[in-house]
């Protein structure tokens, strides 16, 4: 509440426009009536409010994490439709020492105990949450100030969740200026990683990349390493980078130069490319299945924004090229002047099992083309090698 009435004003002050949205989870049955509330609070400060629904799964477990992917899908798709480019969420600095905290607990490293960042990179769009740095007091403060009330949700104080046991135990230990610290470590850390990224890696429009061993052994070990997981993670299309004794031990064979054969690691193939240069591809198995009749725009495999040069019929089907008849992917590899692993994990459309329709990485010009010969393929994955870097508070 806080958080949309202070947003409100700067908007107004900018000539701007603000959107409220409550995700309602339906995990308690009072949730739709306090939605419904809170839209009418909105209403009475002249915000237009919106309502996003989640169809609650059954399961017993992990409801937390569930909710929170949830919550982030439901509110870009929303951002995307509304043209949206900024959404901005209300976590605060108590919430910022508990993430602490509980990162501290899973012996996190230099990036999980900094906590939040202030600004997030998604597809699209960008995460800002400006008040991690304003305790929660000062903002109920705001609130009663202005005579507006809001509504506490109970699930905070269930014990049953991890968070909330500390909460309600009140014996965090830590305190922002800790937070801080190592939110100027991470800083620094990714300032490291982004520069050797610079000198080592190249990314390829068609969405593989690779390293540069020579340039890659010249950064510290621990700097070498993230720029390794932030690779991988760039390539699959996922959120989080791998970790763990599989990463150490494929970073461990890059710096000594043991890379004899191909490994694979977190939905990617890691191999030796020849003239000192490792290349790091999709993996196969673990490409998006097939989409029957797709849209005309569209995401695929978390890694390719894609344009169809003209309308999708019944019998067309998005699939990875990899898929098709072996002749084909050959064809389509010399065509592209691509390596046919690469090649294998892009994507293409099909009709009665044949290519109709194969990756271009030019805008398409008339996207009314009805002849379906054109694909408009852009890479554009969830974390680049090298985004934006972690803002702190």
């Amino acid at each position: 509440m806080a958080l949309a009435l202070l947003a409100k004003d700067w908007a107004d002050a900018q000539g701007g426009q603000v959107l409220a949205v409550t995700v309602d989870h339906g995990l308690r049955p009072e949730s739709s009536i306090e939605a419904e509330q809170v839209g009418r609070w909105m209403a009475a400060r002249g915000i237009a409010h919106h309502a996003l629904r989640w169809e609650t799964p059954e399961q017993e477990s992990g409801i937390e994490a569930a909710a929170r992917t949830a919550r982030y899908a439901l509110l870009e798709t929303f951002c995307r439709a509304q043209g949206v480019l900024h959404l901005l969420v209300g976590h605060h600095q108590d919430d910022q020492i508990e993430t602490h905290v509980m990162r501290r607990l899973r012996g996190s490293g230099v990036a999980g105990l900094a906590g939040m960042a202030a600004i997030r990179e998604m597809t699209g769009m960008r995460v800002l949450r400006p008040l991690l740095g304003t305790p929660r007091a000062r903002i109920a403060a705001t609130l009663r100030s202005r005579g507006q009330g809001w509504i506490e949700d109970p699930s905070n104080q269930d014990i049953q969740f991890a968070r909330a046991r500390m909460r309600v135990s009140g014996k965090s230990g830590f305190s922002a200026a800790d937070v801080r610290e190592h939110g100027h470590a991470r800083v620094a850390h990714e300032r490291a990683a982004a520069e050797l990224a610079a000198r080592a890696v190249g990314v390829d429009p068609s969405g593989f990349a690779w390293l540069d061993i020579q340039a890659f052994r010249e950064g510290p070990d621990h700097i070498s390493r993230t720029v390794l997981a932030n690779v991988i993670t760039c390539v699959s299309g996922r959120v989080y980078p791998p970790r763990g004794a599989r990463l150490d031990r494929l970073w461990a064979r890059i710096i000594a130069g043991d890379m004899d054969r191909a490994r694979t690691l977190a939905g990617c193939i890691i191999r030796p490319a020849g003239l000192g240069k490792i290349c790091v591809l999709r993996e196969m198995s673990g490409v998006s299945a097939a989409v029957h009749r797709p849209r005309a725009t569209m995401r695929w495999d978390n890694r390719f924004t894609l344009i169809l040069g003209g309308p999708a019929g019944d019998r067309h089907v998005l699939d990875a090229v990899g898929r098709g008849d072996q002749a084909q992917i050959a064809e389509l590899a010399g065509v592209l002047g691509l390596p046919r692993d690469v090649c294998s994990v892009l994507p293409a459309l099909f009709e009665d099992e044949r290519i109709v329709a194969y990756p271009s990485f030019r805008p398409i010009v008339d996207p009314s083309d009805p002849t379906l010969r054109k694909l408009y393929v852009r890479f554009a994955p969830q974390k680049p090698v090298s985004g934006v870097a972690f803002g702190k508070v």
